[in-house]
């Protein structure tokens, strides 16, 4: 029999929605693991370190686990995660998945490797590099900071001195206000022709315009759920809107490239962002863990079968299309 312990935080769940502090149904998820041959076990991550000495050997066990959308605490997950696998444990989903997490430049760079349709998307890391990128796009052009949600820290560039302004105002300066603060600062300015301006991790990225609205996507194992987000008044973001259309139904279009993005992430389940223009269809943003579920209450889920779409009614909790989306990722991997 399989192995899957739940790796929980500090308030001994596993996040799922908006907030830090709103977990998944853990009991329902148990449940549909056992019913597929699954051994479950439940262990907050402090717990987990206590016992890492006498730790029985874990080669082998699937280990369903955590994020964090504060930093520092999210490193310190890290940090065990990395233990975890170098003991021979599986993470589902994999490492990768963990980095993406509240993370566009990662983000970024794995759909370039994976080869998703999005809109190309170059992360910096300081405010040099980032000028000379603002010198060889067109405009007008996005600029994102890696982290946030609802699109906060989203803006728009519509000349190169307006992106200076935002580079300016979204990096963070490469000292810290402490005495070992003062120490950088002192080393910087005796060595000031060396070191750049500011630090920090942004994406500059493609404009797509005339966008009226975009797909909200949740692909839970193959079954897909969602709405459209309507683009706000005088805005060009879609996200956080809050102009959620449950009412109608994702085209088939839509639904065949959400599914074929998940099956290219390769993970139990994903909530996707994806821009629809004339046809055209590019990922934005995508999350394979700690989603919100969606701005409304969906009635219905897609499921592909014999080429075919089929609406059929949702008749269960999220978690348990959430578990067989885990089942069935352990199966493939397998």
């Amino acid at each position: 029999m399989r192995k899957i312990i739940f790796l929980t935080n500090y308030k001994n769940i596993i996040p799922q929605r908006n907030h830090e502090i709103e977990g998944l149904n853990l009991k329902l998820l148990a449940e549909v693991l056992r019913a597929n041959n699954f051994h479950c076990e439940e262990i907050t991550i402090n717990t987990f370190i206590e016992q890492l000495k006498e730790q029985e050997n874990i080669e082998g066990v699937y280990f369903f686990y955590t994020s964090s959308q504060y930093p520092i605490y999210k490193s310190f997950i890290l940090d065990i995660l990395v233990q975890i696998t170098l003991r021979g444990g599986i993470l589902v989903p994999e490492i990768r998945h963990f980095l993406a997490h509240e993370n566009k430049n990662f983000q970024e760079l794995e759909k370039v490797r994976i080869g998703i349709r999005s809109p190309y998307g170059i992360p910096i890391g300081t405010y040099d590099e980032g000028v000379e990128t603002l010198k060889k796009v067109s405009y007008p052009t996005v600029i994102k900071k890696y982290t946030g949600f609802r699109s906060r820290n989203v803006k728009l560039a519509n000349n190169i001195e307006e992106g200076k302004k935002i580079l300016s105002k979204m990096l963070e300066n490469n000292f810290q206000l402490s005495l070992d603060g003062l120490y950088y600062i002192y080393r910087r300015f005796k060595n000031k022709e060396h070191y750049p301006k500011k630090f920090g991790k942004l994406i500059i990225q493609e404009f797509v315009p005339d966008l009226t609205h975009d797909w909200k996507i949740l692909v839970l194992g193959d079954k897909c759920l969602g709405g459209k987000r309507y683009v706000r008044k005088n805005d060009f973001r879609a996200s956080g809107s809050k102009l959620y259309e449950m009412e109608e139904d994702p085209p088939e279009i839509v639904l065949s490239f959400a599914l074929k993005c998940k099956q290219q992430l390769n993970c139990p389940n994903v909530s996707l962002d994806i821009s629809e223009k004339n046809g055209d269809l590019q990922l934005l943003e995508y999350q394979t863990m700690h989603f919100a579920i969606l701005g409304g209450d969906p009635d219905y889920y897609f499921q592909k079968d014999q080429e075919i779409w089929h609406k059929r009614e949702i008749t269960k909790d999220i978690e348990y299309y959430m578990g067989i989306g885990i089942v069935d990722y352990i199966k493939n991997i397998e």
